[in-house]
């Protein structure tokens, strides 16, 4: 059958049916597109491709999809290699038990012991460690495991036998720079991504010390340009402070944490970021699960306990004997704070917590590291 052919008055009349979309309009609904199709869409027209490829429009996307978050994880295996995976953030809240290996969408096998230390803009960064050499080395590389793009190794650089590295991803927003900062003691060293710099900073304390905690609990976390820890102030008295460095200007300040918070000890202080706050955790006389939220970042009046979580509602039978086994750590919370997800140190599973009927759900994901889980959004950012 071949096609039927029109009058020109038929296709006059066609054409002016057609509904031509205002650019503002256009901008808006391709930037609520998932990665794949947005790249697909590039081919469409010069305009789009022009579009798609810019900066700002990228920065747009981000600000927007919160409702594209994923989450990465660790299945061992047999000795190396094992494997980064991840999974659709809804896939999860839809049926906790999921099996990964049958449903992940992106992975990457790794010969080396490496972890992430960080997301940023749909970027994770990972930490090998090479042990080939005399002296073990430690190299970053960065993946992004929505376009599937990995970096080459930067930052090469000894690493002290027997020392877990302190390490944290973030982004320079004025310069437009990834960036990792390590913590060795009261100095830290700064990796340039982008130029493959380092530097060494030490803190301005000639009066007082400060204690971090373990790395393994307590690592830093990256907002809005800064990268935070806990830390225990040597002074007058012990108390904890947030200690924030700026990417950009490259200086300290130092947070008050609220009154009481010095009554736990150092290691049950978790620090992350939940809905884009500054946020930290602790185990509350052995009763509640507690978390605190800087509305404000860096305003300390603003601290809010918005959490507190009985531990027989978070662990069920465990309730009694539990917390003292394991520490848990903060990984999402929904946008309308009815859903809380934990990892935890003790058990290769995370919890998924409904605030509105207390009642919460085991993940049962054989060989999966959760305690070393990281959420991250769908982007089509790199470092070049």
């Amino acid at each position: 059958m071949f096609p039927i052919s029109k009058s020109p008055n038929s296709i006059d009349t066609e054409m002016s049916k057609v509904v031509f979309l205002p650019d503002d309009l256009i901008v808006e609904i391709l930037s609520y597109l998932p990665v794949k199709p947005l790249v697909r869409s590039k081919s469409v027209c010069k305009s789009w491709n022009s579009l798609i490829s810019d900066s700002k429009f990228g920065k747009l996307r981000l600000q927007r999809s919160t409702r594209n978050i994923h989450i990465a994880v660790i299945k061992h295996g047999s000795g190396y290699p094992n494997t980064f995976v991840t999974l659709p953030l809804n896939h999860l809240l839809e049926n906790p038990s999921i099996t990964i290996s049958g449903n992940s969408y992106h992975r990457l096998k790794f010969n080396e012991p490496s972890r992430i230390i960080g997301s940023c803009n749909g970027l994770l960064c990972l930490l090998d460690h090479t042990t080939m050499s005399t002296v073990p080395k430690s190299r970053f590389r960065v993946w992004n495991p929505t376009t599937g793009i990995i970096s080459e190794k930067f930052g090469s650089f000894n690493r002290p036998l027997n020392w877990s590295l302190n390490c944290t991803f973030g982004y320079d927003n004025s310069t437009g720079t990834y960036k990792v900062v390590v913590l060795f003691r009261n100095e830290l060293q700064i990796f340039s991504l982008g130029d493959n710099r380092r530097k060494s900073l030490s803190f301005p304390s000639s009066d007082q010390s400060f204690t971090f905690g373990s790395s393994h609990v307590n690592k830093g976390v990256h907002l809005s340009g800064t990268i935070n820890w806990f830390a225990i102030r040597h002074r007058f008295n012990h108390d904890f402070v947030i200690i924030s460095f700026d990417l950009g200007t490259e200086t300290f300040k130092q947070f008050q944490t609220p009154r009481g918070v010095d009554e736990v000890t150092d290691v049950e202080l978790i620090i992350a970021v939940l809905m884009d706050c500054l946020c930290f955790s602790h185990n509350l006389k052995n009763t509640h699960f507690v978390i605190w939220k800087m509305t404000e970042f860096g305003v300390e009046q603003s601290w809010t306990q918005f959490l507190k979580i009985s531990f027989q509602n978070l662990l069920g039978d465990e309730h009694s004997w539990i917390y003292h086994q394991y520490f848990m750590f903060p990984l999402w919370l929904s946008k309308n704070g009815d859903t809380l997800l934990l990892a935890n140190t003790k058990k290769d599973q995370a919890i998924l917590y409904n605030l509105r009927d207390n009642r919460e759900e085991r993940t049962s994901v054989d060989g999966t590291a959760w305690k070393k889980a990281i959420c991250y959004v769908q982007s089509k950012a790199s470092i070049c």
